[in-house]
């Protein structure tokens, strides 16, 4: 079973996805009898926190519950605005390569603001601003507990799943190429290169840790207009799980719903110049968890 987000009259509501029929739990709950627990279908970030009782009634409730084809239904982002977005630099070897990027020493992030998220079918923002518009299919961890300072050995019992996450970004922002002096004495520019409006499809759904304890190894590729440009494993990452939500957790609380996005492997855009244009639609696919798909909309 996987767990998303729907859009209904009522507003969002959290449902249960099984192949291509779709549950929504809230209502599911109230049909019933049940009304009392369907305040935790209406808030993901309530749903996760609720921990394996709110996932066991949502299963029990996915079985039995009214639904609908999933062609029927208009998913949203699997998570609520405001949650982090904390996203892993160079994470592939091979990536790193082909953006003449050496990996980190230890994990490295940077943050995609609240207005980069981007519901699965929904289109993805051009912008006048950069003529470099990259794809990167990353696996996303989505945290189910709150927590910091966690200690490799325990991060996983602050897992709720995972989800994918296109880490769209413009190269020649992130690059300063405008202005080359800049990175020599602060850096790449994280932010206008990876934050710029509707630059980070998340989806279709979080398949939950309960069916994918350890997500390794797990084919993760991208399409270009049907063409396959990226394909790897998850198992190639240079750091794993648990490294990764211990480094960022240091002196950070992270929060049901937050969102790790784990890097990206090699095919990009970067490496051959064959950067986006409107009209292309990518498909970011992650084995057992889903395939997200996104139109280029022109720049605005």
């Amino acid at each position: 079973m996987r767990i998303g987000r729907m859009a209904t009259v009522a507003g969002p509501h959290v449902c249960a996805i099984e192949d291509d029929r779709v549950v929504d739990l809230a209502l599911a709950a109230c049909a019933a009898g049940q009304d009392w627990i369907a305040p935790l279908f209406r808030d993901m970030r309530l749903f996760l926190a609720a921990g394996e009782a709110a996932r066991e009634a949502a299963w029990q409730l996915a079985r039995t519950g009214p639904g609908a084809p999933l062609e029927a239904v208009r998913l949203l982002a699997p998570i609520e605005a405001g949650s982090k977005i904390l996203a892993h630099v160079v994470n592939y070897a091979d990536h790193g390569a082909e953006g003449k990027l050496t990996p980190p020493e230890q994990p490295f992030f940077f943050t995609k603001l609240p207005g980069t998220v981007v519901a699965p079918g929904d289109p993805i923002c051009g912008h006048q601003a950069s003529r470099k518009m990259d794809y990167e299919a990353e696996l996303a961890i989505v945290i189910g507990r709150q927590g910091r300072d966690i200690a490799e050995d325990d991060a996983y019992a602050y897992v709720a799943g995972y989800t994918v996450c296109n880490d769209v970004s413009y190269r020649e922002l992130q690059a300063n190429e405008a202005a080359p002096s800049l990175t020599g004495r602060y850096g790449q520019n994280w932010i206008q290169g990876k934050s710029l409006d509707r630059s980070c499809p998340l989806g279709p759904a979080i398949a939950l840790a309960t069916d994918i304890p350890r997500p390794y190894p797990l084919r993760i590729s991208c399409r270009v207009n049907g063409e396959l440009r990226q394909d790897a494993s998850t198992e190639q990452m240079i750091y794993k799980v648990p490294a990764l939500i211990a480094h960022i957790s240091r002196a950070m609380t992270l929060q049901p719903g937050d969102v790790i996005a784990t890097g990206t492997p090699s095919g990009c855009g970067v490496a051959d110049g064959r950067y986006l244009r409107p009209g292309d639609v990518v498909e970011c696919a992650i084995e057992r968890i889903g395939t997200l798909r996104n139109t280029v909309m022109a720049a605005v």
